[in-house]
């Protein structure tokens, strides 16, 4: 049974934001570009994981909880996927590579081989397993759950996999996943289905999601760099609407309508650092009136704070 299902990270809604605000010339733009198609690319990939898990039926109770980020002892840890039976927890670590997968052993190391035939070494998915094996398990003895934790490394396709050796945990595809899970024996019953929920729930609530807004502090970039404006979000290219009759009208497409500016407000507590003010708001917006700033922030979902010059805007 699937206990927690998937979202897109705020990380990526600010990648996706940043991205479009920032000028393809600026220095970091190549950067948070790829930290774009590589958090996106990760993000694909589990989906595709979680549409296969879909399939699971056993005839032992389970859990299944896809992205977790829990804290112990001040170190944060985020689970791609966990899988509870009643004997053991399995951390599934998944990983969105195209071209040839091959691992090697003594010493483990995981290999990209494109289509010409070069390699580089990727990180190696098994260690980052036994680093949140441990804190898991940590996690787990503090709240007296006693049950082995174990992990597998998936693929989130069908990659041509080489493995040479025998590697420490097993390797597969996605695809293979469910079979995996179909196929395991329960002998040693240490938690029951009660107990399996039990578990589940606590997990949910210890879960709390990575949130590294503002973006323009996180990567250290000024917030002057930025473009300013609403941008049309049929657009497949940025594109800034203007403000005509009551109405935000897109240049390229004529798209029109009045709450284009409800995603600026958003992308502003995505990147901005400091307070949303009426000043600020009118910038980053591209809105000349000042007046017209105020009455778009006053009749959105947002707190206001203050008054006169230390007027300011937060979210709900």
């Amino acid at each position: 049974m699937i206990y927690k299902y998937r979202s897109a990270s705020l990380l990526l809604s600010g990648l996706r934001a940043l991205e479009r605000r920032l000028p393809r010339q600026h220095e970091k733009y190549p950067y948070i570009a790829e930290e774009l198609y590589n958090t996106q690319a990760g993000y694909y990939g589990e989906l595709e994981y979680d549409r296969y898990m879909k399939e699971v039926r056993t005839a032992h109770p389970h859990a299944i909880l896809h992205d977790l980020y829990l804290h112990h002892d001040g170190i944060h840890f985020q689970i791609d996927s966990l899988y509870i039976s009643p004997e053991s927890i399995t951390i599934s670590e998944i990983k969105n590579r195209a071209d040839q997968i091959k691992v090697t052993a003594k010493p483990t190391q995981f290999l990209q081989v494109d289509k010409q035939g070069s390699t580089k070494i990727i990180r190696s998915p098994i260690a980052e397993i036994e680093r949140k094996k441990q804190f898991l398990e940590k996690w787990l003895h503090q709240r007296n759950f006693q049950i082995p934790v174990t992990g597998i490394v998936v693929f989130a396709y069908n990659n041509q996999m080489i493995i040479e050796g025998e590697p420490s945990l097993p390797i597969m595809s996605s695809y293979d996943a469910p079979t995996y899970f179909r196929a395991q024996i329960v002998e040693n019953y240490l938690l029951t289905g009660a107990e399996i929920q039990k578990l589940a729930n606590a997990l949910i609530g210890a879960h709390r999601e990575f949130n590294p807004f503002p973006l323009l502090s996180y990567y250290k970039i000024a917030p002057d760099n930025l473009k300013n404006g609403v941008f049309c979000s049929d657009c497949k290219q940025p594109c800034v609407m203007m403000w005509m009759n009551r109405r935000w009208q897109c240049r390229s497409c004529g798209k029109r309508e009045s709450s284009s500016h409800l995603a600026a407000i958003d992308e502003w507590f995505m990147l901005m650092p400091g307070k949303l003010t009426n000043k600020a708001f009118s910038k980053f917006a591209g809105i000349p009136n000042r007046h017209t700033a105020k009455r778009m922030l006053a009749q959105s979902m947002l707190r206001h704070q203050g008054i006169g010059r230390g007027s300011r805007y937060e979210p709900l």
